[in-house]
């Protein structure tokens, strides 16, 4: 027991030079890519929803939002970006949890630390354990959480943000715990909307994400709570997992980063999904494959809920639908002709889709999705396999045990960058994106963080009217 304690221990006493250099290396990647969703996420309309709500019943002056500009207070600015970053299903998975730390443990990070006038270092240190801590309560509760109908990222968020929060203010052991403890009376959220729809999906990490920076703010000015809010008999594992594996959350913990698991995503739309498009790139690598040929396509993933997460959408009503549709993300590809991140199913692509385009229906319908039945993908960091039937008779099967951002099958520095530019190059001012490459590269030497958060606002001039 104490494993709350221990984590919090941890988190109160973790210093920058003790953290791997790969572990530094893959946090500033993902900082980068962070930030390029929430660039590029607060141009869609449902974003622009929220910061409109924000902006009429909010006030702050320490924190920024990006895009905007504004300055707001440290959660609602760490609300109102996080919602950008998960605007549109590009940002980072640790799929084996399954869960989305990224698009809070940044934002959080961020928004505290221009309120704690904290530098570069401080923050790159915070965003590292904000990652390690979502990721540990998530792989604790794997793969039960889910498969209850709960979304990871909205529960185990909070303390994510929590912690990032308590290393910028500079906590002990004792005042993290706290902000630990408050963090877990903030845990929610409901995945219904894989079956039905509805736009509150695109918050799912901004509730989690201000939730957490509140529970330290509040840690700050003495506020106490559980301190077996983890483990405890009315603890979080116990009653949104039900079964859960306590070692997972503190075993290795200092030297083993699981971090490093974590999965950056070429594409925009659920991650589970993927490997079917790398799939389709190797076949049509091989030989000229267009929709029009295509009889019928036979998805082969790993397991009934996984299945049922990403197959029960055939013709979605709205843009989520189709981004949590296997079938109609393939017609989306097919169709498209293309690979790669600029294969059909990027930032841009899913917002301007047509969902009642009857190509891509028709398309659709001739995807299937189905439980291999050898076992090939026992588990849910594996891939999955296609097997296509053309009109001619041909029958093309491939299989990609890895999708493409895995730890396994990783996307490299350039196709990080590359995916940054594509996410920013067409809202911000030439030279800009390089900019914020250089600045993440070095950020350890950022001395006043308000300038890196200066570089992810777009001058007026460039604003565009708000897509989809």
């Amino acid at each position: 027991m104490n494993e709350t304690r221990t984590l919090a221990a941890w988190a109160a006493g973790l210093k920058l030079p003790v953290v791997p250099d790969n572990v530094k290396e893959h946090a500033r990647r993902f900082i980068l890519d962070n930030f390029g969703c929430q660039i590029a996420g607060a141009t869609l309309s449902w974003s622009q929803a929220y910061y409109n709500v924000m902006r009429r019943t909010r006030s702050g002056t320490h924190s920024t939002v990006a895009y905007f500009g504004d300055k707001l207070s440290p959660d609602d600015a760490a609300f109102i970006n996080s919602a950008f970053n998960h605007a549109n299903e590009t940002d980072d998975t640790h799929l084996k949890s399954p869960t989305h730390p990224g698009g809070i443990a940044v934002p959080a990070a961020l928004a505290m630390a221009e309120y704690a006038q904290a530098d570069g270092a401080r923050l790159l240190a915070a965003v590292v354990a904000a990652y390690e801590i979502q990721i540990r309560i998530a792989w604790a509760c794997s793969p039960f959480l889910i498969y209850r109908g709960h979304h990871p990222p909205v529960g185990v968020g909070p303390f994510g943000a929590a912690v990032a929060g308590a290393m910028l203010l500079d906590f002990d052991a004792g005042k993290t715990l706290n902000a630990l403890a408050i963090a877990g009376s903030h845990s929610a959220g409901l995945i219904e909307y894989t079956k039905t729809g509805g736009s509150v999906k695109r918050i799912h990490s901004a509730i989690p994400a201000a939730a957490g920076v509140r529970a330290a703010l509040f840690a700050e000015a003495g506020i106490t709570g559980p301190q077996s809010i983890l483990e405890g008999e009315k603890g979080f594992c116990k009653v949104f997992a039900g079964d859960y594996d306590l070692n997972r959350l503190t075993d290795g913990l200092g030297s083993h980063y699981h971090l490093l698991d974590n999965a950056l995503k070429p594409y925009s739309c659920c991650h589970l999904i993927h490997a079917a498009f790398d799939a389709l790139d190797n076949v049509r690598d091989r030989e000229p494959l267009a929709a029009e040929q295509v009889r019928q396509i036979t998805v082969y993933t790993n397991s009934e809920p996984i299945l049922s997460h990403i197959g029960s959408i055939i013709e979605p009503g709205d843009i989520l639908g189709a981004q949590f549709s296997l079938p109609f993300s393939m017609a989306m590809r097919l169709h498209h002709g293309g690979r790669g991140v600029r294969g059909g199913n990027g930032f841009w692509d899913y917002p301007h889709v047509n969902v009642k385009d009857p190509r891509l229906v028709a398309t659709a319908r001739k995807v299937k999705c189905a439980v291999a039945k050898d076992a090939e993908w026992a588990s849910v960091d594996k891939g999955t396999g296609i097997e296509i039937e053309t009109t001619d008779g041909r029958r093309i099967r491939e299989i990609v045990a890895y999708s493409k951002g895995l730890p396994e099958n990783p996307m490299s520095a350039d196709e990080v960058r590359e995916k940054f530019r594509s996410l920013v190059d067409p809202i911000l001012p030439p030279g800009r994106p390089q900019q914020i490459i250089e600045a993440v590269d070095n950020i350890e030497k950022i001395k006043n963080i308000d300038d890196l958060a200066r570089l992810l606002v777009v001058p007026p001039a460039k604003r565009i009217k708000a897509v989809a």
